[in-house]
């Protein structure tokens, strides 16, 4: 309204101008007018003398008109806006809080209460504690740097003890910190959190632990980028494990000894007989078969161990690439549909969940039941959670390392925080159990130990024979030994132990052609890739390919 009272202002001083010029150019300048002029004029003004009272008559009241309508305009203007300085503005801050602001104040104070409303929303809807306090302080701050700089130019200097907080603050029920934000691995052992007999720590939501176990997640993916917290997930998860419920964790990593690797980073645990870690293919592939053996002789109730196994798969995009690919996707289905039964679980980790990447279907992506989602890419998160709306909480909540969507089964998605958990940490979870028995983490006989006692040696090669028989496949020599499901045995597979073997290639061919049955042109044919390996001639070779590892026991044994 100011402006235009000013323009207002401007025009009545340039009429009035123009009109004292004009006055002052006739008396000044024209001069005193001619009579004659004078009387034309007259003369004029009375044949028209009609015509010049209607147009006078018709002028005023035009001008009347025209003031009134201003004179009513200037009115409705004003009233107005007198109206929107005394209007408020109610703003709605959680269940039970409202924030009211004045007109005159809301370019000051609008922001801040907007930003109150969504940081009690993050609170309430996502479980963001952290995220809406740093939103509150961020607000805060904005509207200091507002006051001051309105005082400022008010030419008042503010004090420093002048109080420049919210007015509305103490109306606002804020969300509370943790002072020292989400304790580490370390600091929950030393306050006793994670101890035996204690439920494992899933996760921190809104600063509280969120337990759980195994039960809670069945077989999980741990995804995100590199550097999003992949690894100190995977270490909190065994160490949290190791010490609440003696999980038997068996790991495979295939970038072993790098300094950054999950089974470089567990060693002191493996090398304390507290966990497994196969990081050659060989022992992956003689992992993987145990696994799946523990799973049989628990669904037949020949093994009564109720304790949790957990498959740990660090680097599965790359894994899903080797020639142990297939024998990888193979064991992580049993134990995707078969292990619950059987207390048998998995942990996958990987930087990426296409297809193209994981495999050559999407078999291995969806036997995973549920997830700890780290910082990662929309599409990535979009492929592995198959849900719009979930990877959309990925997108806009999960932004630090650390940060987790963490999906169990069952439940609703939430956003957590994972303890910061370190090498040095298995060290201390190392020493810390040193005292107690180790964790055994070999698989169990899958024939009763007094069975075994009562019939020796000879008659554990006696059951395990027949055993071996009952699967579909021939009975074992004593001197031979399955290392892995005949199924999984791929032409890469043997080639790999031909050249792992201390015999010669030819050699290495002979005997095994020879102890098998199975023709050694074939088994050359194979080897070369102008023959298809058939389960058939698999189930022959498979029992005999670790005995060539050790050629003397075997030419003894013959």
């Amino acid at each position: 309204m100011k402006s235009y009272a000013t323009l207002l202002l401007l025009g009545v001083i340039v009429i009035a101008s123009l009109i004292i010029i004009t006055l002052m150019y006739k008396i000044w300048v024209a001069g005193p007018e001619d009579p004659r002029v004078a009387e034309a004029k007259i003369e004029t003004q009375v044949e028209d003398i009609h015509w010049y009272s209607t147009a006078y008559k018709v002028a005023f009241v035009g001008i009347l008109g025209v003031l009134l309508l201003s004179l009513l305009f200037i009115s409705y203007s004003l009233a107005r806006s007198w109206l929107k300085k005394a209007s408020v503005h109610t703003y709605k801050i959680g269940e039970h809080h409202e924030v009211v602001v004045h007109e005159k104040d809301l370019s000051l104070a609008a922001p801040i209460a907007m930003g109150l409303m969504n940081a009690e929303q993050l609170k309430q809807m996502n479980g963001g504690v952290e995220r809406a306090f740093d939103l509150y302080t961020k607000m805060a701050e904005a509207q200091t740097k507002q006051i001051q700089s309105l005082v400022g130019r008010k030419g008042v200097t503010p004090g420093p003890a002048q109080n420049t907080s919210l007015p509305f603050r103490e109306s606002v029920e804020l969300p509370a910190r943790h002072a020292q934000g989400v304790p580490t691995f370390r600091e929950l052992l030393d306050t006793g959190e994670v101890a035996p007999g204690k439920q494992m720590i899933l996760g921190f939501e809104n600063g509280v632990p969120r337990r759980g176990s195994f039960l809670d997640i069945y077989s999980s993916a741990v995804a995100g980028e590199s550097g999003s917290g992949k690894t100190a997930t995977l270490l909190f998860l065994i160490g949290s494990g190791l010490v609440s419920c003696s999980v038997r964790y068996i790991g495979l990593d295939p970038h072993y000894p790098h300094p950054k690797s999950l089974g470089f980073k567990t060693k002191p645990l493996w090398e304390a007989g507290l966990m497994r870690m196969a990081t050659y293919k060989d022992d992956m592939l003689k992992v993987l078969n145990e696994i799946e053996q523990t799973i049989d002789t628990r669904l037949q109730q020949i093994d009564t161990d109720t304790r949790p196994v957990v498959l740990v798969i660090d680097e599965l995009a790359f894994l899903a690439k080797t020639s142990i690919g297939g024998a990888v996707a193979h064991t992580m289905e049993r134990i995707s549909t078969e292990g619950r039964k059987c207390a048998v679980y998995m942990l996958a980790s990987s930087q990426t969940w296409l297809v193209a990447r994981t495999g050559a279907s999407s078999v291995v992506r969806d036997t995973l039941t549920s997830a700890f989602v780290h910082r990662i890419k929309p599409k990535q998160a979009n492929l592995l959670l198959q849900d719009k709306e979930e990877a959309e909480k990925v997108k806009k909540y999960i932004k630090q390392a650390g940060d987790v969507l963490l999906c169990p089964v069952n439940d609703d998605s939430v956003v957590c925080r994972m303890p910061f958990t370190t090498e040095s940490d298995m060290e201390f979870v190392a020493s810390m159990l040193a005292s107690e028995s180790a964790i055994d983490v070999t698989p169990k006989s899958p024939v009763p130990k007094p069975f075994l006692e009562q019939k020796g040696a000879v008659g554990q090669q006696q059951v395990a024979a027949s055993s071996y028989q009952t699967s579909g496949q021939a009975a074992l020599p004593e001197h031979a030994s399955a290392i892995f499901d005949a199924e999984l045995l791929t032409p890469d597979i043997l080639r790999e132990r031909m050249k792992a073997s201390p015999l010669d290639n030819a050699r290495w061919q002979h005997q095994l052609a020879t102890a098998s049955g199975v023709s050694e042109a074939l088994l050359k044919n194979i080897l070369s890739g102008k023959k298809k390996l058939t389960l058939r001639t698999a189930r022959k070779l498979v029992p005999y390919l670790v005995s060539l590892d050790d050629p003397q026991s075997f030419l003894s044994e013959r």
